[in-house]
């Protein structure tokens, strides 16, 4: 197989990560995997005849549409599957359960993961539109909810916050904080030519609205859309890179910062304020920041778990059209 078997996910990590077609309970058939009786067989052919889709009078059958899907959406689909299985047999083995409890807490956790702090009819709204774009019917939202239950379940007990997490948390959150632009490039010449654009630009507009347009012009990152904002962050963060810590660190505000260089490309700052420490004490939030760091603990753990349930329970792809999606 040559094509790599990496849980997706992003922005969402796990949470909006491959989505499966269910997790069963242990003792329950998996309808995905679980070899069909002849009636069932009998059942699936009847539907697989009738017409999926009406063109004027021609009338196409779910095989006729099967290979277009096939090559379309079939790695996608594999994956899913795959990891149904594989999660499906875990919990089995563990001799685990999912309920509806458990499916509810999960759709619970994607409104707040997605809404944080918004209504109901709002989070609502938030959701629709996510799901819509990426693909998430009812069907794999479902699918989606038990999968993540179940894999939760069987990490349950590695995500053990320490004091040092949760104090570390504190400061990330609390403690003194950058309000930060940063613009990121492919190669150092056309950083340069970033930053060269900046300080001429900002001779008219001024350094702030300089850098904002150039951001959304030229830099490669995800906050190019908003001027290369990436909010109030802290120097305690240990998901910044180390570059861009130290050179944060030297920043006077508006102050534009040299060519910084990262593992994947070239970065140029701007720290427009340092906002102070807040002045909340750690036991007022202790609880909080206890929940917020198991539940980073658990994405982290379900991320691992999927990869490595897909590279343990690897598929033969025998279907050619699949085969093609898988291999390419």
């Amino acid at each position: 197989m040559t094509k790599s078997l990496a849980v997706h996910g992003l922005t969402l990590a796990v949470l909006l990560g491959s989505s499966i077609s269910g997790c069963t309970s242990p003792g329950t058939s998996n309808p995905l995997t679980t070899p069909t009786t002849a009636d069932q067989r009998s059942r699936n052919n009847t539907t697989s005849a009738r017409p999926a889709l009406l063109i004027e009078n021609s009338a196409l059958s779910r095989d006729a549409l099967w290979p277009v899907l096939a090559e379309i959406a079939g790695t996608e689909a594999i994956r899913e599957i795959v990891l149904d299985h594989a999660v499906s047999t875990e919990l089995g083995r563990a001799g685990l359960t999912i309920t509806e409890s458990d499916i509810e807490a999960e759709r619970t956790k994607l409104s707040n993961r997605l809404a944080p702090e918004s209504s109901d009819e709002e989070a609502a709204e938030i959701m629709r539109l996510v799901l819509e774009r990426r693909g998430l019917g009812p069907t794999r939202l479902g699918a989606l909810l038990k999968r993540n239950a179940g894999m939760r379940k069987l990490i349950a007990d590695e995500a053990v916050p320490t004091v040092d997490m949760i104090e570390l948390a504190y400061n990330v959150r609390f403690g003194e904080q950058h309000q930060t632009r940063m613009i990121t490039t492919a190669t150092p010449q056309s950083a340069q030519q970033a930053l060269q654009e900046i300080k001429t630009r900002s001779l008219d507009t001024g350094l702030r609205i300089a850098f904002m347009q150039v951001a959304v012009e030229r830099s490669t990152d995800q906050s190019a859309t908003l001027g290369g904002d990436l909010g109030p962050i802290s120097m305690d963060d240990p998901g910044l890179p180390v570059a861009i810590r130290q050179t944060l660190a030297e920043l006077e505000p508006m102050q534009l910062s040299t060519i910084v260089a990262l593992d994947n490309g070239y970065a140029i700052l701007l720290v427009e304020e340092i906002i102070p420490a807040q002045q909340t004490l750690i036991d007022e939030v202790y609880d909080s920041l206890e929940q917020e760091v198991r539940d980073r603990q658990e994405r982290l753990l379900m991320d691992r778990l999927g990869q490595n349930l897909l590279n343990e329970y690897s598929p033969s792809v025998l279907d050619a059209s699949l085969r093609w999606s898988w291999e390419r």
